[in-house]
């Protein structure tokens, strides 16, 4: 199979840096043929799915149960909850078992496991952001607001969102390379995740009681903060902030290069 890596496997007297981003471009065009196999179906399924998301909530709690969210129309509420989500999700488990399909190209000296992370990661982050500006485009032929009203601090939060994932997904393909049948359980505890992270539910209109319990995750302040950003008129609540997830973030990512070092070896040798 031509991976794509053998112009990286004669460098001749190109830099290191010339190099790396030469794995690494050819690593994403690798994944990109392997998401979508160069059919048109790969990328009508691959906006399919949260696009039947929007348009399956949007048709229960809007036009079923008449849902109102003050302060932001219902189908921007949606949009701006669901894709920070999906992205985060599929970010942390697509890194998590990147490297399983990846032990060939480690043949190649200039392939590194990170490589192929970083390479996936950005993949995910290209495709979702595609998709968040396909909506904003629909959602701005419909009438409803496109651009956001605070673009600096949304970027902001977008760049603390994937480098949490990021640094998740990094921590997570480490941790269960050696037992893979963890797996299975980070990808049931996303489950729920979806459901407290604010992705359907505003904060202001659960009870108060359960607040202090659901301030704990770090991806519903991010979404939230997403909402606030895109529309200055939504109401955030006082208790969330950029802070908490952003020092998260930074943990995690730290911790998760600094067991990658510890075990790169290991990764390569599998």
């Amino acid at each position: 199979m031509n991976t794509g890596l053998t112009a990286s496997a004669a460098p001749g007297k190109r830099t290191p840096w010339q190099i790396q981003r030469a794995v690494l471009f050819a690593l994403l065009q690798r994944d990109l043929k392997a998401r979508f196999g160069g059919r048109w179906l790969g990328g009508l399924w691959t906006l399919f799915e949260p696009l039947a998301h929007v348009i399956i909530l949007m048709l229960l709690f809007g036009y079923l149960r008449h849902r109102v969210v003050p302060g932001i129309p219902f189908p921007l509420f949606l949009v701006t909850g669901l894709i920070p989500y999906l992205m985060f999700r599929n970010l942390t488990l697509r890194l998590m078992s990147a490297l399983d399909g990846s032990r060939g190209l480690f043949g190649y000296r200039q392939v590194k496991a990170i490589d192929v992370l970083v390479a996936r990661a950005g993949m995910e982050v290209l495709i979702y952001s595609v998709l968040f500006v396909v909506f904003l485009v629909a959602l701005g032929w419909t009438d409803f607001q496109w651009f956001p009203d605070r673009p600096l601090h949304l970027a902001v939060a977008s760049a603390v969102l994937i480098a949490f994932g990021f640094g998740l997904g990094l921590l997570l393909a480490v941790l269960t390379d050696d037992l893979p049948q963890l797996r299975v359980f980070v990808r049931l505890i996303f489950m729920p995740l979806y459901f407290v992270s604010g992705v359907i539910f505003p904060l202001h209109s659960l009870p108060a009681e359960f607040l202090p319990w659901l301030l704990w995750n770090p991806l519903l302040h991010l979404i939230e903060i997403h909402r606030g950003d895109f529309v200055e008129n939504y109401r955030v609540i006082e208790q969330v902030n950029l802070s908490y997830p952003a020092a998260l973030a930074l943990v995690t990512l730290a911790l998760s290069l600094a067991l990658y070092r510890v075990r790169r070896r290991q990764l390569l040798a599998r």
